[in-house]
């Protein structure tokens, strides 16, 4: 009998940790984020006036990944991303309201920073070398691949970023892509806010998708064309 009961409870322990496991898979694998491929590629110039960025929805920063409960729009921080493919790159673009910023500090984590996770072979998992800390206002690199190009906004609340991924950015392919901010004040970290599922934690180390998705055909001979040389026709 007493064998019985630890099998029972065996069993039970088992089941109650491949179920707890599950709920988090499956609350992944129904969040996403779907860059939309475009005609015209965005120029990387930190200012958010690209004709494309109007046309694709956003993905907010909106939770809290310390403590994992919803962040909601305040004083204190609001954030979204968008994000684009074309011609074998991606492009995101962030935008941020935070009511104090603390940049250019000789210490990485007493200054507000986007951490980014891109994991291109989509292994799904974090990890160092898929992994970037961009302080708020650096754009000067030396950045590795395949992160290409970072530019910011001249007040500090706009940012673009570039990353070459070649024939990886396919129509329906995916990558594991993750995106938060770092919100310190007065020289300490208050706070973790990110694009994330609701419960999402630090400490998970599975990743969202970023799919590449397609409404437009896409041609592999059409010249790749940037907003910039457009602007430039105007001037």
């Amino acid at each position: 009998m007493r064998i019985q009961i630890l099998l029972v409870g065996l069993l039970f322990l088992i089941g109650a940790s491949f179920a707890l496991g599950h709920l988090t898979d499956e609350k992944l694998q129904n969040f996403q984020y779907n860059a939309e491929l475009v005609t015209v590629a965005p120029i990387v110039d930190g200012y958010l006036d690209d004709p494309v960025w109007e046309e694709v929805l956003p993905g907010k920063l909106n939770q809290e990944i310390v403590n994992g409960s919803q962040w909601y729009e305040s004083d204190d921080f609001t954030g979204s991303f968008k994000a684009v493919w074309r011609g074998g790159f991606l492009y995101v673009a962030i935008k941020i309201q935070d009511d104090h910023f603390s940049k250019y500090h000789s210490k990485p984590f007493r200054e507000d920073q986007l951490v980014l996770h891109i994991d291109e072979y989509h292994f799904q998992r974090k990890a160092d070398v898929n992994s970037y800390a961009i302080p708020v206002g650096v754009d000067v690199g030396p950045w590795k691949a395949p992160l290409t190009s970072i530019a910011w906004g001249s007040d500090g609340q706009s940012c673009e970023i570039s990353f070459r991924l070649g024939d990886i950015a396919e129509k329906d392919n995916a990558i594991g892509f993750s995106i938060a901010y770092h919100d310190v004040d007065n020289g300490h970290l208050q706070n973790k806010i990110a694009w994330g599922p609701a419960g999402y934690i630090e400490q998970e180390e599975m990743l969202p998708d970023l799919v590449f998705s397609a409404s437009i055909n896409p041609n592999e001979q059409q010249k790749l064309i940037r907003w910039g040389q457009i602007k430039r026709l105007y001037k």
